[in-house]
């Protein structure tokens, strides 16, 4: 039995404590270190660590100067050092920093790094800022490449460098990976990719650098997606066999008949997704497994020709009114669909859409008298 009062909670494992503390969020979770010194105890050794300097400073990026930045960096350093003290294992750390001395910050940023990687971080969240004038870029620490039982990397506005002949790429558990706004040359995204046999989530956006973007070794990758470049990026080859989730291309140019030869590559792919795209004026997509199909916004496209006997869902983003006369023989072999999604862009289209749609429908379900006097009312 426990006394009147207790505080049964706190009497629970620490684990478990922990377990619960990771549906809080960082500002939730510093509030609790004040009930008492149990609860400040199981704060300091939560092996979530999320370090946010907006609201640790509590004012926006544009007003912080250089003593808050260094005030900013001594609670991190603090608090990671008195966490590896404490011998816990880091299951994940979330930096979002913005500098104003990039390179005088560099070497704290190694060193959190490589404590992080020697304390068997899990997951590392990473989103950096330059904040002054100076074309410098965040280098991401080399020592990251060696956290062997990491098994989630998001990286955001960094600089990737290519590893020195001293040091190897070792991200032997990494199964996802997300670069966002990250220079990345050609040479250092071949290694990576080649050298994480693990991969099996990849999303590569806005990045810089590149020149070809190849991925052709990354055996297990279940998942891509591929969003704006730059213009100078020329090339873009995916031989990956073992993708068998979702594809998505954003921003992606291809010419002739090189969309089909592409798509023909992945026999495994259950979900197709283009936004942005330039593509031929006719694509052909022949698939028994592919079950989502998404087009947005793709330029040149007039014709989709599809053996997809096993499709759910297929969106179609900025019909126009030719589409109308190919809607019927499309409704009419594809009756296994269970979400069709049309956006249509002006008011006039749409009504017009919608009265063909109901009387090509009436056909399809064999209404002929429906669909007869639908035409001698004058709505066709």
């Amino acid at each position: 039995m426990y006394a009147k009062g207790m505080d049964r909670i706190t009497e629970l494992p620490t684990f478990i404590i922990h377990h619960i503390m990771s549906y809080l969020s960082a500002k939730e979770i510093a509030r609790t270190s004040i009930l008492s010194k149990r609860w400040y105890l199981f704060c300091i050794s939560f092996p979530i660590l999320e370090f946010d300097q907006c609201y640790f400073l509590g004012k926006a990026i544009t007003l912080m100067d250089i003593s808050d930045e260094k005030k900013f960096m001594a609670f991190v350093e603090a608090s990671l050092f008195r966490f590896c003290k404490l011998r816990f294992r880091m299951q994940e750390l979330r930096l979002f920093q913005s500098f104003l001395d990039v390179k005088g910050s560099a070497p704290l940023l190694d060193k959190w790094i490589g404590l992080a990687v020697d304390n068997g971080i899990k997951d590392l969240v990473l989103m950096v800022h330059n904040m002054t004038q100076e074309d410098t870029v965040c280098i991401l620490p080399q020592t990251i490449f060696s956290a062997k039982s990491m098994a989630t990397l998001s990286l955001f506005g960094c600089r990737m460098e290519q590893p020195s002949d001293t040091t190897t790429i070792r991200l032997d558990s990494l199964k996802k990976l997300t670069l966002e706004n990250v220079y990345i040359n050609d040479q250092m995204f071949q290694k990576l990719t080649n050298e994480c046999p693990s991969l099996e989530d990849f999303e590569i956006s806005a990045c810089w650098g590149l020149k070809n973007l190849c991925v052709s070794k990354a055996h297990k990758l279940k998942k891509l997606a591929i969003y704006t470049f730059y213009k100078d990026i020329g090339i873009v080859e995916i031989v990956v066999p073992s993708l068998q989730q979702q594809l998505m291309l954003t921003s992606v140019w291809f010419m002739d008949e090189e969309f089909d030869r592409f798509i023909s590559k992945f026999p495994l792919l259950e979900d197709l997704l283009l936004r942005f795209c330039r593509l031929p004026e006719k694509v052909k997509i022949s698939s028994n497994q592919l079950k989502n199909l998404h087009f947005n916004s793709c330029e040149n496209l007039k014709a989709i020709d599809t053996d997809t006997p096993n499709l759910l869902s297929f969106t179609f983003s900025n019909l126009d009114m030719h589409w109308y006369l190919r809607l019927k023989k499309f409704l009419g072999v594809a009756k296994q669909i269970e979400n069709l999604k049309l956006s249509l862009e002006t008011c006039e289209v749409l009504y017009k859409f919608l009265i063909m749609l109901i009387y090509i429908l009436l056909l399809i379900f064999h209404n002929v008298f429906a669909a007869i006097l639908f035409v001698d009312l004058g709505f066709i």
